[in-house]
């Protein structure tokens, strides 16, 4: 028999009221969950005044992924891809044709046919840049250990840089600098606005 009984049955018999003691939320939590687990809380991790859970490790490689080089420049192609199916979409309903005799009425299909190459057109180009631009900005800010307004500046000359030396060493730093000043003239509205 456990001590317990025996301490109600005298606190009965004196008629004293058995008094409970406060337990703290610790121990109740050591009791319900064993003392060899730990809470997935740690102090200190708050977002908005709320406690947040420590992330798995499945969380923790998603996001190494995620702010990987590769996979900001994967991200960079692919929407600069779509991007560029929509801009030649938009930019096809403005222009006309440029197979369009003025004696003949263009058909379906043709129209289908320079849509569908001024499309994959456009959108190469577009995804490259981006691919190029994501990659450069990426790997400069990795390297300088800051995001600021340099990295765009650098990434920009040279991605515009890279794009045109097709024309020549003239043309590669024109392209170099009218590409930094446009990336960072957008990264600081973006920034400041």
């Amino acid at each position: 028999m456990s001590a317990t009984p025996k301490l109600i049955e005298q606190n009965v018999a004196n008629k004293e009221p058995y008094t409970f003691t406060t337990l703290k939320y610790s121990s109740v939590l050591k009791h319900l969950v064993g003392p060899d687990k730990t809470s997935t809380l740690q102090p200190g991790t708050y977002l908005g005044g709320l406690p947040t859970p420590v992330p798995s490790i499945y969380e923790i490689r998603i996001e190494k992924l995620m702010q990987s080089c590769l996979f900001k420049s994967a991200l960079a192609t692919v929407a600069g891809a779509g991007f560029g199916v929509v801009f030649a979409l938009f930019t096809f309903g403005v222009e006309s044709p440029s197979y369009t005799d003025p004696s003949k009425v263009p058909t379906i299909k043709d129209t289908w046919r320079e849509m569908k190459t001024r499309m994959g057109s456009t959108a190469k180009n577009f995804a490259t840049i981006g691919a190029m631009f994501s990659m450069a900005h990426c790997c400069i800010e990795t390297y300088r250990g800051e995001a600021d307004l340099k990295n765009s500046a650098y990434s920009g000359f040279v991605t515009g840089g890279i794009l045109g030396l097709r024309g020549g060493i003239k043309a590669g730093l024109l392209g170099g600098a009218g590409f930094a000043a446009f990336s960072t003239a957008i990264d600081y509205y973006f920034l400041h606005r």
